[in-house]
This record gives C-alpha cells, structure tokens and sequence, in this order.
C-alpha cells in the first residue's frame, strides 16, 4: 500500500520484530543505581526520562529494554506519549501500563519510527482509539494496526538528522528562555524566601483572602486543527502546562456547537490547570492580552486578585517546588489517571504576603525579564514552525 505521495505504507506489526508487548507488573522501589524501572509518568513531555528515578521490585530480563526500543503509554491521561530506549539511560526496565515495540532496523530506522509518533496522524490516531471507560486506553492491537510511511531506509536516516537539527535548536533555545526563568525565581527567594516555611516572617493568609474572582472554563470538545478566522477553539490543559501561555495548544469548536459557558483568558488574568498528571498539576501562567477566540475548558480556571496582592508575585508563590508540592498532595486521582485539585483545597493553601511595594518592586524587575524572554520566544516561535513545516512535509 502507497500514500499519495507514493510512498510505501506499512502497520506497525509489519516492522515489528515479535508482538507488541505490554511491561512489568512489579511495584516501584527506591532507585538501587542499577536498573531504572520506567513508568508513563517518568516520560516527560519532551520524550525523555525525568531525573528522578525508581527501581522495580522485581528484576525479570524479559522487560529490559534494549537500543531502539520505543515504548507507548496504553493508558492515563498522557495515552500515546512515546519514549525512545537509549544505552546512555542505562539498564531499564519497562512497566506494565506502558507497550514495547523491538523495531526490524533493518527496515526501519527508530529514530524515524519515534518522530513518526509526534506527526499530526499519529496525534490524530490517538485521539480516534482512545477507548474511554474509567480512563483513556489503546491496546496493542490498536497500536500495532496504525499505519506509518515507509521510505528507504536511507531516507528515514536523513529524515530523522533533519528533525534532530531541527529539536536541538528548539531545545537550546528552550535552555536560555529556562535561564532567565531561574534568575526570576533565585530573585524570588532572595526577596521573599520559601512561601512555606516563611523564613522572613511576613504577614501570612489563604489564598482564598486575595483571590478577587475565580472562575472554570467550560467543557467542549474540538478538532485538532488551524484556527480559521470567525472560529472559536477551546484550550487545552497544555496551553499552560509549560508556565507561560502557549496561545497555538488549542482545539477548534465546531460552528453549529452552541458555547454555554463564554469564558476567555484576558489581561491580568492568572490561568491555573486544576487537573494534569501529578507533576503537572497546578501549572499556572500569567495573561498580558485579551484572547476573545480562545475559550477556557473546565479543568483550567482564571484568577484575579485583590490588590493587596500582586499578580506577578502570586505568579511565581503558586509556582514554587514547596506550594507545588502541597498542591499535588491535596489533588485527588491515581496512578495514570489526571489528578484534580479543588477550589476548596486551593483556597486553604496559606501563603505569606509582603507589603505589596515590595511585590511590585519584584514584579518590575521580572517584567524586564519578560522583555528579553519575548524576543527568545519569538526566535523560538520560528524555529517550531520550521520543526511543524519539517514535519509536514515528512508525514503527510
């Protein structure tokens, strides 16, 4: 079978070695600084591991993943998030809510294989398994029916150095626009101190005392596409997820679909993500414009504050590891599912609250930050659209 392109199309099974196979059932232990256990939730957004690392309570040789090895999340709210195996992560061991497929390399490169998985089919295909019961689910049957194209071997070789080229520049990119992100946050606890022990002593409350109004979004689903001009879209939770607004993750709103609920992010706005996975949840981002076509769904909410407190300063309290910390202790859910944080449990959170010239002093300074991080953002804008145009055209 050939696309239109006239390119080979071949099923996953077909440049599989052996069956699809589902991980280890062993339980998570401490790290031994042996064998890694990984689990969906140590694959980050990014497709790598996170620096943390566990142990299973069980060694079986059989889940020891071996180079070009590329895993797929079956379940939980990240279903479809793929990891491709690397020596250079040491000896790992995959668990059970995750499927491995051994690529033939003699027929495909995983590299290619891996940046076929971050295509706008593949997102496309996820969306259109996903076998909702209590929680998102793709088999792996399901996986090893999706369709992928097949060039040479060579090609797929050139294919995959090109999006490397690409991803890398993205992530050095990433890389600065983090720096300036933490000389904010070391500025943070210079003036302020850890918002949970309050070692400086200052006046503390709720967060219920400063919130001026909080509202949620509206839940509506949406196809993943362009916006077109006169369209709404609805957010997703991963317009936020990063800590600055990300106005392109979003999903288009049928016309004849009536919105009930006409909630959009505006300037001055605080987004907060009230369900994500544990690590995630609680992500927040600050608005500096009006967004009349985007709409909020119900897992991100919008908060504005009193005057009393600045929403700069809030920004960066909900931030921090401490605060986040204790909103990923009150959310509610279970392992590869979203977790949930209540309004209630929100508004208990006891934060302390400097006198508001010095809030504002930290909000001027951040601002100039923001000035320089605009102009990485969009040098990084640019470079995604070059990555998207590469992408395009290799998957389409």
């Amino acid at each position: 079978m050939s696309n239109e392109t006239g390119c080979k199309v071949v099923s996953m099974k077909d440049i599989a070695i052996g069956n699809l196979e589902y991980g280890s059932g062993a339980s998570a232990i401490e790290y031994d600084n042996k064998t890694r256990y990984v689990r969906i939730t140590d694959i980050a957004e990014s497709g790598k591991l996170n620096d943390k690392a566990v142990s299973p309570s069980i060694i079986e040789n059989k889940y020891e993943l071996k180079e070009g090895d590329l895993l797929f999340a079956r379940s939980g709210a990240t279903v479809g998030k793929t990891y491709l195996y690397n020596q250079t992560d040491g000896c790992c061991i995959y668990a059970g809510y995750l499927i491995r497929l051994v690529p033939n390399q003699k027929v495909i490169f995983p590299k290619y294989l891996y940046y076929f998985t971050k295509s706008s089919d593949y997102k496309l295909f996820v969306e259109n398994n996903m076998r909702v019961v209590a929680q998102p689910n793709i088999n792996a049957k399901q996986y090893g029916n999706l369709t992928i194209p097949l060039p040479p071997l060579e090609e797929q070789r050139r294919i995959a150095d090109a999006l490397d080229l690409a991803s890398s520049l993205i992530e050095k990119r990433k890389k600065q626009i983090e720096l300036l992100d933490t000389l904010a946050k070391s500025l943070f606890i210079e003036m302020f101190g850890d918002p949970v022990t309050n070692p400086m002593g200052w006046d503390i409350c709720t967060i219920n005392t400063v919130i001026d109004s909080l509202i949620a979004g509206w839940s509506i689903n949406g196809e993943q596409r362009k916006l077109k001009e006169g369209e709404k879209a609805v957010l997703k939770v991963s317009a936020v997820t990063q800590g600055y607004f990300n106005e392109n993750e979003y999903k288009v709103i049928d016309q004849k679909q009536k919105i009930k609920k006409y909630i959009y992010p505006q300037k001055g706005d605080l987004l907060f993500s009230r369900a994500n996975t544990r690590e995630m949840v609680g992500a927040t981002c600050l608005i500096f414009k009006d967004y009349p076509d985007l709409i909020l769904p119900d897992k991100l909410w919008k908060i504005r504050f009193v005057s009393s407190a600045n929403m700069v300063y809030m920004k960066y309290v909900l931030s921090h590891q401490s605060i986040r910390n204790q909103l990923s202790n009150q959310s509610t859910g279970s392992s590869g599912s979203m977790y949930n944080v209540s309004m209630k449990k929100l508004k208990e959170i006891i934060i302390p609250l400097p006198p508001i010239s010095l809030q504002t002093k930290f909000a001027e300074f951040v601002k100039s930050l923001e000035n320089q991080k605009f102009l990485l953002q969009n040098g990084l804008e640019k470079l995604e659209m070059n990555y998207n145009a590469l992408m395009q055209k290799y998957f389409l």
